[in-house]
């Protein structure tokens, strides 16, 4: 039987914890180790995971200073046996059958990586996966249609937490440290380098959302890493699926506009206008000739606005709630 190293960073979320491990440990899937990495948790969050660890074997518990969710991930594998490797967030919770359903699909296709679908909830329930999207029929990708997929449809998604994938995968691609928006850079490594994806659009991974709008939220310089994320993706994808980098620089100049609107909604300040400028720097520096060449007219026209009127374009698309 393959063993399977469930990975689960952990910092400050003690209201949580029970919840998620009490769904990990009870997997159908019986051939697990699980890692807690206490990420210098000063909630109790840390002494939680110990009282688990001594009572299951299967939990491993390292303790280590905070450095973030990439850092916990990447301390996580770098202990891990398994010859699959899953992440949980350790707010979130999953089906019971969730790894049993994924490593089978990855044995019987042979795929690098299996994919299963997500439900958001904001409160916890036992009904949390009893709904309508049950579709179990698997898809299956190579390396450059699922790359594909991450900007037509995102029936391959860049999460990172609903996937298990082959070590032999996992291993060589660490988590960029010190950032944030980790899962669009790892995701899109980690696909680029399997011959094959699986995905099925059954919901086994419960993703909690604490409960306000992000667009209502502070905006601080720590936002421009999702910027990164998207720049250097770009950049990467031009390199090893050049057919594929107007789609990819399309979601980069989107996200640059995604931002910016998101600043219009907040009160002005000089550190925001700072922000803005660069944000549209950023946007003109693009190669706006290939996000054209595979843009319809409506996100032509949009783009025209922002380049030319950028502050004016995203009020008028925050007073018709498009792309909040």
């Amino acid at each position: 039987m393959a063993l399977i190293s469930v990975i689960i960073p952990v910092y400050n979320t003690k209201p949580y914890l029970n919840a998620c491990l009490e769904s990990v440990v009870g997997q159908t899937y019986r051939d697990l180790e699980i890692i807690l990495v206490d990420d210098g948790s000063t909630d109790g969050s840390g002494e939680l995971c110990d009282e688990w660890g001594q009572k299951d074997s299967i939990i491993k518990v390292v303790h280590k200073k905070n450095g973030g969710l990439s850092s916990a991930r990447n301390a996580g594998m770098a202990i891990a046996k398994g010859d699959y490797f899953g992440f949980v967030d350790s707010d979130d919770v999953i089906s019971p059958k969730m790894f049993e359903v994924l490593l089978h699909m990855a044995v019987e296709t042979g795929a690098d990586i299996a994919q299963c679908g997500y439900v958001c909830f904001s409160s916890y329930s036992a009904h949390i996966f009893n709904c309508n999207n049950t579709d179990p029929a698997i898809r299956y990708y190579d390396a450059h249609d699922a790359v594909r997929s991450l900007f037509i449809d995102e029936d391959v998604n860049v999460i990172c937490c609903n996937k298990l994938v082959k070590r032999s995968v996992a291993k060589k691609i660490p988590f960029e440290e010190g950032r944030i928006n980790e899962d669009v850079l790892w995701t899109f490594r980690a696909v680029s380098k399997s011959a094959k994806t699986v995905v099925t659009q059954e919901p086994l991974y419960g993703y909690f959302q604490r409960e306000g709008s992000i667009m209502n939220s502070r905006y601080t310089a720590k936002r421009f890493d999702g910027i990164y994320a998207l720049e250097q993706r770009a950049k990467e994808v031009k390199a090893v699926f050049p057919d594929l980098f107007p789609m990819a620089e399309r979601q980069y100049v989107g996200g640059c506009m995604y931002h910016y609107q998101w600043l219009c909604r907040l009160p002005a300040c000089d550190e925001y206008k700072i922000y803005r400028k660069q944000l549209h720097q950023k946007f003109l520096g693009a190669d706006l000739k290939a996000v054209y060449s595979v843009s319809g007219p409506k996100y032509k026209i949009w783009y025209t606005m922002f380049r030319k009127l950028p502050a004016l374009t995203c009020w008028v698309r925050n007073q018709l709630k498009i792309g909040l």
